[in-house]
Protein backbone atom coordinates (compact mmCIF):
# COMPACT_ATOMS: atom_id res chain seq x y z
CA UNK A 1 0.00 0.00 0.00
CA UNK A 2 3.11 2.44 0.86
CA UNK A 3 4.74 1.20 -2.60
CA UNK A 4 1.26 2.50 -4.19
CA UNK A 5 0.89 6.02 -2.63
CA UNK A 6 4.66 7.04 -2.90
CA UNK A 7 4.29 5.99 -6.64
CA UNK A 8 1.26 8.17 -7.03
CA UNK A 9 2.77 10.86 -5.33
CA UNK A 10 5.66 10.67 -7.77
CA UNK A 11 3.42 9.93 -10.81
CA UNK A 12 1.25 13.40 -9.66
CA UNK A 13 4.91 15.45 -9.33
CA UNK A 14 5.88 14.73 -12.80
CA UNK A 15 2.88 16.51 -14.06
CA UNK A 16 3.19 19.98 -15.51
CA UNK A 17 -0.04 21.43 -14.21
CA UNK A 18 0.68 19.90 -10.61
CA UNK A 19 3.90 21.16 -10.71
CA UNK A 20 2.80 24.50 -11.00
CA UNK A 21 -0.11 24.57 -8.82
CA UNK A 22 2.10 23.13 -6.01
CA UNK A 23 4.52 26.42 -6.67
CA UNK A 24 1.38 28.84 -5.96
CA UNK A 25 0.65 26.95 -3.25
CA UNK A 26 4.06 27.24 -1.36
CA UNK A 27 4.76 31.16 -2.20
CA UNK A 28 1.36 31.52 -0.64
CA UNK A 29 2.50 29.59 2.33
CA UNK A 30 5.70 31.75 2.57
CA UNK A 31 3.72 35.03 2.97
CA UNK A 32 1.83 33.85 6.11
CA UNK A 33 4.64 35.20 8.20
CA UNK A 34 3.75 38.34 7.12
CA UNK A 35 0.30 39.15 8.30
CA UNK A 36 1.18 37.10 11.23
CA UNK A 37 4.70 37.10 12.50
CA UNK A 38 4.17 35.23 14.89
CA UNK A 39 4.30 32.42 12.34
CA UNK A 40 7.25 33.24 10.82
CA UNK A 41 8.37 30.04 11.00
CA UNK A 42 5.85 29.18 8.40
CA UNK A 43 7.27 31.86 6.21
CA UNK A 44 10.49 29.97 6.16
CA UNK A 45 9.14 27.09 5.77
CA UNK A 46 7.29 27.49 2.39
CA UNK A 47 11.03 29.04 1.42
CA UNK A 48 11.85 26.09 1.39
CA UNK A 49 9.76 24.05 -0.01
CA UNK A 50 9.30 26.77 -3.04
CA UNK A 51 13.19 26.16 -3.29
CA UNK A 52 13.18 22.64 -3.45
CA UNK A 53 10.06 22.41 -5.99
CA UNK A 54 12.05 24.43 -8.10
CA UNK A 55 15.37 23.09 -8.20
CA UNK A 56 14.81 19.18 -7.15
CA UNK A 57 11.29 18.76 -8.13
CA UNK A 58 10.82 20.94 -11.36
CA UNK A 59 13.75 20.48 -12.89
CA UNK A 60 13.03 17.20 -14.30
CA UNK A 61 10.37 18.86 -16.64
CA UNK A 62 13.84 20.78 -17.83
CA UNK A 63 15.49 20.62 -21.42
CA UNK A 64 18.75 22.00 -19.96
CA UNK A 65 21.66 20.55 -20.14
CA UNK A 66 22.73 18.11 -17.80
CA UNK A 67 25.25 19.89 -15.89
CA UNK A 68 23.29 22.77 -16.06
CA UNK A 69 20.22 20.90 -14.17
CA UNK A 70 22.84 19.95 -12.12
CA UNK A 71 23.91 23.09 -10.88
CA UNK A 72 20.76 23.99 -10.34
CA UNK A 73 19.87 21.54 -8.00
CA UNK A 74 23.17 22.15 -5.88
CA UNK A 75 21.85 25.97 -5.89
CA UNK A 76 18.73 25.37 -4.60
CA UNK A 77 20.44 22.89 -1.61
CA UNK A 78 22.93 25.83 -0.97
CA UNK A 79 20.26 28.66 -0.86
CA UNK A 80 17.84 26.25 1.64
CA UNK A 81 21.22 25.61 3.82
CA UNK A 82 22.39 28.86 3.98
CA UNK A 83 18.92 30.18 4.85
CA UNK A 84 18.62 28.23 8.10
CA UNK A 85 21.67 28.85 9.15
CA UNK A 86 20.99 32.68 9.02
CA UNK A 87 17.92 32.23 10.69
CA UNK A 88 19.39 30.28 13.53
CA UNK A 89 22.83 32.43 14.24
CA UNK A 90 22.94 34.92 16.48
CA UNK A 91 22.51 38.87 15.15
CA UNK A 92 26.14 39.82 16.32
CA UNK A 93 27.23 37.37 13.32
CA UNK A 94 26.30 39.39 10.35
CA UNK A 95 28.24 37.88 7.84
CA UNK A 96 26.14 34.98 8.06
CA UNK A 97 23.55 36.50 5.71
CA UNK A 98 26.26 36.89 2.72
CA UNK A 99 26.06 33.33 1.29
CA UNK A 100 22.22 33.83 1.82
CA UNK A 101 22.07 37.26 -0.03
CA UNK A 102 24.38 35.53 -2.90
CA UNK A 103 22.80 32.31 -3.28
CA UNK A 104 19.01 33.37 -3.47
CA UNK A 105 19.86 36.15 -5.81
CA UNK A 106 21.18 34.25 -8.35
CA UNK A 107 18.63 31.37 -7.56
CA UNK A 108 15.78 33.90 -8.10
CA UNK A 109 17.05 34.96 -11.34
CA UNK A 110 17.80 31.82 -12.93
CA UNK A 111 14.44 29.83 -11.50
CA UNK A 112 12.72 32.91 -13.39
CA UNK A 113 14.37 32.13 -16.62
CA UNK A 114 13.56 28.89 -16.85
CA UNK A 115 10.10 29.38 -15.68
CA UNK A 116 9.30 31.74 -18.55
CA UNK A 117 11.65 29.31 -20.79
CA UNK A 118 8.87 27.07 -19.32
CA UNK A 119 5.87 28.74 -20.23
CA UNK A 120 7.14 29.33 -23.88
CA UNK A 121 7.37 25.66 -24.33
CA UNK A 122 3.58 25.66 -23.76
CA UNK A 123 1.78 24.65 -26.52
CA UNK A 124 -1.46 26.73 -24.87
CA UNK A 125 -2.31 28.83 -21.64
CA UNK A 126 -4.12 26.70 -19.27
CA UNK A 127 -5.11 27.59 -15.61
CA UNK A 128 -2.06 25.92 -14.15
CA UNK A 129 0.16 27.98 -16.38
CA UNK A 130 -1.57 31.31 -15.04
CA UNK A 131 -0.87 30.02 -11.49
CA UNK A 132 2.73 29.51 -12.34
CA UNK A 133 2.81 32.61 -13.61
CA UNK A 134 1.26 34.08 -10.76
CA UNK A 135 4.16 32.08 -8.35
CA UNK A 136 6.80 32.79 -10.24
CA UNK A 137 6.10 36.89 -9.44
CA UNK A 138 5.32 36.16 -5.73
CA UNK A 139 8.17 34.18 -5.96
CA UNK A 140 10.67 37.44 -7.00
CA UNK A 141 8.87 39.17 -4.27
CA UNK A 142 9.70 36.75 -1.12
CA UNK A 143 13.72 36.68 -2.74
CA UNK A 144 14.16 40.01 -2.45
CA UNK A 145 12.31 39.97 0.83
CA UNK A 146 14.75 37.65 2.22
CA UNK A 147 18.21 39.19 0.63
CA UNK A 148 16.66 42.55 2.13
CA UNK A 149 16.57 40.88 5.67
CA UNK A 150 19.87 39.37 5.25
CA UNK A 151 21.37 42.94 3.68
CA UNK A 152 19.45 44.51 7.17
CA UNK A 153 22.03 41.95 9.54
CA UNK A 154 25.03 42.51 7.28
CA UNK A 155 24.73 46.50 7.18
CA UNK A 156 22.59 47.48 10.21
CA UNK A 157 20.22 50.77 8.91
CA UNK A 158 20.44 49.91 5.31
CA UNK A 159 16.41 50.70 5.66
CA UNK A 160 14.67 53.09 8.14
CA UNK A 161 12.99 53.30 10.02
CA UNK A 162 13.70 49.60 11.37
CA UNK A 163 14.31 48.70 15.24
CA UNK A 164 16.36 46.12 14.95
CA UNK A 165 17.24 44.16 18.62
CA UNK A 166 20.87 45.04 19.90
CA UNK A 167 21.41 41.75 21.90
CA UNK A 168 23.74 40.10 20.49
CA UNK A 169 22.86 36.90 20.99
CA UNK A 170 19.35 37.20 19.75
CA UNK A 171 18.54 35.07 16.20
CA UNK A 172 17.07 36.76 13.47
CA UNK A 173 13.87 34.51 13.92
CA UNK A 174 13.62 36.50 17.63
CA UNK A 175 13.39 39.48 15.14
CA UNK A 176 10.21 38.56 12.84
CA UNK A 177 8.41 41.88 13.13
CA UNK A 178 11.52 43.72 11.45
CA UNK A 179 11.58 40.99 8.74
CA UNK A 180 8.09 40.84 7.94
CA UNK A 181 8.32 44.71 7.27
CA UNK A 182 11.11 44.41 5.21
CA UNK A 183 9.11 41.54 2.97
CA UNK A 184 6.09 44.07 2.75
CA UNK A 185 8.93 46.60 1.52
CA UNK A 186 10.16 44.37 -1.44
CA UNK A 187 6.96 43.70 -2.75
CA UNK A 188 5.99 47.52 -2.71
CA UNK A 189 9.12 47.86 -4.72
CA UNK A 190 8.45 45.34 -7.26
CA UNK A 191 4.83 46.46 -7.90
CA UNK A 192 6.73 49.96 -8.06
CA UNK A 193 3.82 51.51 -5.33
CA UNK A 194 6.34 53.14 -3.38
CA UNK A 195 4.43 54.04 -0.18
CA UNK A 196 7.49 56.06 1.55
CA UNK A 197 6.90 54.39 4.69
CA UNK A 198 10.21 52.62 4.33
CA UNK A 199 13.62 54.12 2.83
CA UNK A 200 16.93 52.52 1.98
CA UNK A 201 19.72 54.57 3.50
CA UNK A 202 22.79 52.63 1.88
CA UNK A 203 24.20 51.94 -1.47
CA UNK A 204 23.90 48.41 -1.49
CA UNK A 205 20.15 49.09 -0.30
CA UNK A 206 19.22 51.27 -2.41
CA UNK A 207 21.08 49.10 -5.89
CA UNK A 208 18.91 46.07 -3.98
CA UNK A 209 15.60 48.49 -4.55
CA UNK A 210 16.20 49.42 -7.40
CA UNK A 211 16.69 46.25 -9.03
CA UNK A 212 13.64 44.85 -7.71
CA UNK A 213 11.75 47.70 -8.92
CA UNK A 214 13.26 46.46 -12.89
CA UNK A 215 12.29 42.82 -12.46
CA UNK A 216 8.69 43.09 -11.52
CA UNK A 217 7.95 45.16 -14.77
CA UNK A 218 10.20 43.02 -16.65
CA UNK A 219 8.91 39.87 -15.76
CA UNK A 220 5.51 40.88 -16.54
CA UNK A 221 6.71 42.24 -20.04
CA UNK A 222 7.65 38.89 -20.55
CA UNK A 223 5.14 36.87 -19.15
CA UNK A 224 2.32 38.72 -20.73
CA UNK A 225 4.28 38.24 -23.96
CA UNK A 226 4.68 34.53 -23.82
CA UNK A 227 1.16 34.08 -22.75
CA UNK A 228 -0.73 36.54 -25.31
CA UNK A 229 1.31 34.44 -27.85
CA UNK A 230 0.54 30.97 -26.34
CA UNK A 231 -3.28 32.13 -26.80
CA UNK A 232 -2.76 34.07 -29.93
CA UNK A 233 -1.56 30.67 -31.26
CA UNK A 234 -4.15 28.27 -29.98
CA UNK A 235 -6.74 30.51 -31.57
CA UNK A 236 -5.47 29.84 -34.91
CA UNK A 237 -4.91 26.31 -33.98
CA UNK A 238 -8.22 26.00 -33.26
CA UNK A 239 -9.48 28.10 -36.52
CA UNK A 240 -7.53 25.75 -38.78
CA UNK A 241 -9.10 22.86 -37.48
CA UNK A 242 -12.48 23.89 -38.14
Amino acid sequence: MAKVLVGLVQRLLQRDDTQLKLLLLFTLIATVGFAFPRLDWVTYIGYTLVALLLTQVMVGSSKAPDWSDALYRGLGLMAVVTMWLWLLTPLELIYSGMPLALSWSVLVGWSVIRLVTRFANTRRVTEALLMGATAGYLHIGLAAGLVMSALETIQPGSFQPLEMANVGDTSVLANARIFSALNYYAFVCLTTVGFGDISPMLPLSRMVSVATSVAGPLYLAAVMGVLIGRFASSLDRQSRER
